[in-house]
């Protein structure tokens, strides 16, 4: 050892060992960093690398079920486009988070200056019209579906117009309309309605599917709506209508309030309330086509 270390001393290298031990240090703190730092997609653990919301679905429009933090480490169960669907060590919270929020190599949903309705051709459909004036109320207002679905939409119109959409709508006018006249194409159809039973107990808004490619858009407009619409929220569900059998496009019918519930109808006639639910189908549509 000592002629060695003579040899070292002789060749001005006595400090080599010291050298070589500092470059195996600085190597496994690099394995440590990029181990840390892992960006596989196909990875079962994520960490959060900014703070975010852990959500009840795969989009912006679904409720938030709490804050996350920074630094916080998730099981990877699911994925669904660009959001994760994640559970903690625990067990005790599940949920879906951003992918861009997470060490996964995910691009941020969309730029915040484009709209991601532009170009999009958007179908609504008022129900009812002319001779089939759909439910009524058993108030003096006597309010009828037909009236206020067509003033739904045609609120609902104006404001898709101004995310850059293309709304084609099933009757512009108080007229009847068959079912098979209200196919018509487009990237998303949306058929208004109003609820009505014999009991004026029954209230709320439901959102309808019935295809298997209409669900995600049925539940992304009904988590819209359910943070937004003062109206009880009834969720999506899966039913049979003709409207949703005949079209293959992404298609809901919306039922927006009993109308023979004496408190919805006012909601329903109230144009101020009418904004909301419509604005809330706006962020919906938004959510839904950024996905």
């Amino acid at each position: 050892m000592n002629k060695f270390i003579a040899r070292l001393e002789k060749h001005k290298m006595k400090n080599f060992p010291m050298l070589i031990i500092a470059i195996a240090f600085v190597i496994f703190i690099i394995m440590i960093i990029g181990f840390l730092n892992q960006n596989d997609e196909d990875s079962s653990t994520i960490y959060v690398t900014e703070d975010a919301e852990l959500r009840t679905g795969p989009s912006a429009a679904y409720p938030e079920i709490k804050s996350i933090d920074k630094g916080q480490h998730f099981h990877k169960i699911g994925k669904t486009g660009k959001w994760i669907e994640v559970v903690s060590n625990n067990k005790k919270e599940k949920g879906w988070v951003a992918g861009w929020h997470t060490n996964l190599d995910i691009q941020a949903d969309t730029n915040p200056n484009e709209k991601p309705l532009k170009d999009k051709t958007i179908v609504l459909d008022p129900g009812h019209g002319g001779s089939d004036q759909g439910a009524s109320s058993n108030t003096s207002k006597k309010s009828t579906e037909k009236v206020y679905t067509l003033k739904t939409a045609k609120e609902l119109k104006s404001l898709l117009e101004k995310e850059g959409a293309k709304v084609k709508m099933t009757r512009e006018v108080d007229e009847y309309v068959t079912l098979d006249d209200r196919n018509i194409k487009g990237d998303a159809y949306i058929s208004i309605h109003n609820d009505s039973l014999k009991s004026s107990k029954a209230n709320g808004s439901t959102v309808y599917w019935f295809k298997d490619n209409q669900k995600a858009l049925a539940e992304t407009l009904s988590a819209s709506l359910q943070k937004k619409a003062l109206l009880t929220n009834k969720g999506a569900r899966q039913e049979n209508f003709q409207v949703l059998r005949q079209t293959n496009v992404p298609a809901v019918l919306l039922e927006l309030g009993y109308i023979s519930n004496p408190t919805d109808e006012d909601m329903i006639t109230d144009q101020l309330h009418r904004q909301i639910l419509e604005k809330a189908v706006v962020d919906g549509l938004r959510a839904y086509f950024s996905q």
